[in-house]
């Protein structure tokens, strides 16, 4: 499939600056390999993971690799993907190879070659905590491969036991007019954009579904229709599917109120999947907490009818320290099982005291803005002002060295992230 611009191409140093361990004068020949798959169902994760791997080696090598359920014996290279403790006989080999604390939780996984001998051919293992552990172990092999025309190798000494830091992980990829890319985006290019994603550890997306009424003359399908079709990726690849729904008018009006809700109970019902629903408390939006909590609780009784497990979360953004304090107290007195947690993003309270105020059973959402140069959250320092001028606020933006720094001073207060982004001008601000 053709690309608009491919994340992994964008980023393929960062891939191969992790992934080149030990002597690459060794190396595996994979190229008469054969994936095997556990027999009988497998979680969705787990079924996506062995088309990602199949699907990606055959774009960037044209060929096309057998997959099978049950060990070859022809002597052929293998590449073995299961879940630690499932059926398949070889899924707990691995264990006997990497401290299993080392890679044990949600969407850990282990990564193991073997590059075999006379009397057997090369095995590698990836292995998963999980489904989830599985499809991100393939993400990790993906970036090690080296793939050219008809030539599928490998690297070796290759072993790698990990898990996730943060359990939050994503982007926003709104398809909104606004947007310098999404909204020409056709469901296909989403999902090849996505899977990059995912290649790289992200395990959510968030769409913008109702703001912005502004129709792009670029939108391949209506906007209901995308909205729907995004929540259906999600679900094939079991990654979380968020959305992001200001309440841009005042809540003091009664009849967009109920628009309000009717358009969320309308996208609620069309979407197989919901985990996660962002209310902003500003930007854009001006309505105070004694407005916007009773609209929440509004919003969270449609939304457990159609996804029982969803959560709304809720920034602070534009709130002064009066609003912040009533919306606490509410949090510390109700306790309200609809909350997920807090989002902090840009013109919100700073986050660490955030994080300090905020209940333990609450997590921490950070927000960030990826996508912007100047008159944002995080500007260029000390950008000539020739650039600043010229360029504006949304060029293409691979900002390495800020980025990384940035996620350290920060990350570290909460659960995870879901950026701020209009397109495809920080992908790589995206990988870091």
């Amino acid at each position: 499939m053709n690309r608009v611009v491919s994340v992994l191409a964008s980023c393929a140093v960062l891939g191969a600056a992790e992934a080149v361990p030990g002597d690459r004068s060794a190396g595996i020949d994979l190229g008469a390999a054969i994936v095997v798959v556990r027999p009988g169902p497998k979680p969705a994760a787990e079924v996506a993971a062995a088309n990602l791997l199949v699907e990606e080696i055959e774009e960037r090598s044209g060929i096309r690799l057998p997959v099978r359920d049950t060990w070859p014996t022809e002597g052929r290279p293998v590449i073995a993907l299961a879940t630690r403790g499932g059926p398949a006989p070889w899924a707990d080999e691995i264990g006997l190879r990497a401290d299993a604390g080392e890679w044990s939780g949600p969407e850990g996984f282990c990564v193991h070659a073997e590059p075999g001998d006379a009397g057997r051919p090369a095995r590698l293992f990836v292995v998963g905590a999980d489904g989830r552990g599985v499809m991100y172990g393939v993400g990790h092999l993906l970036r090690c491969l080296r793939l050219a025309a008809q030539k599928i190798g490998l690297d070796v000494p290759l072993q790698v036991a990990t898990r996730p830091r943060y359990a939050i992980r994503g982007h926003q990829l709104g398809y909104r007019a606004r947007a310098n890319t999404y909204d020409a985006w056709s469901a296909a290019r989403y999902e090849e954009y996505i899977r990059d994603l995912i290649v790289f550890g992200a395990n959510a997306v968030e769409n913008i579904p109702f703001e912005d009424a502004a129709l792009s003359p670029h939108m391949p399908l209506p906007r209901p229709e995308m909205n729907r079709r995004l929540s259906e990726i999600c679900a094939r690849y079991d990654i979380d599917y968020w959305i992001w729904t200001p309440a841009d008018f005042p809540l003091t009006d009664a009849e967009r109120r109920r628009a309000a809700l009717r358009e969320h109970e309308e996208l609620y019902r069309s979407c197989p999947r919901l985990d996660g629903v962002f209310f902003p408390g500003g930007d854009p939006g001006d309505n105070p907490p004694e407005m916007v909590i009773p609209f929440l609780k509004d919003l969270a009784a449609i939304l457990v009818a159609h996804h029982p497990a969803a959560k709304i979360w809720v920034s602070l953004q534009g709130f002064d320290a009066g609003r912040a304090e009533r919306f606490y107290e509410f949090v510390e007195k109700e306790a309200p099982a609809w909350l997920g947690g807090l989002v902090a993003g840009p013109s919100s309270p700073p986050i660490g005291p955030t994080r300090l105020r905020l209940p333990r059973s609450y997590r921490l959402r950070w927000y960030p803005d990826i996508a912007h140069t100047v008159r944002c959250q995080f500007p260029v320092e000390s950008w000539d002002p020739a650039f600043a001028r010229t360029l504006g606020r949304e060029p293409p933006n691979p900002r390495p060295s800020d980025y990384a720094t940035i996620f350290r001073l920060y990350a570290l207060y909460t659960d995870g992230f879901i950026t701020y982004s209009d397109g495809i001008n920080d992908d790589v601000n995206k990988a870091i």
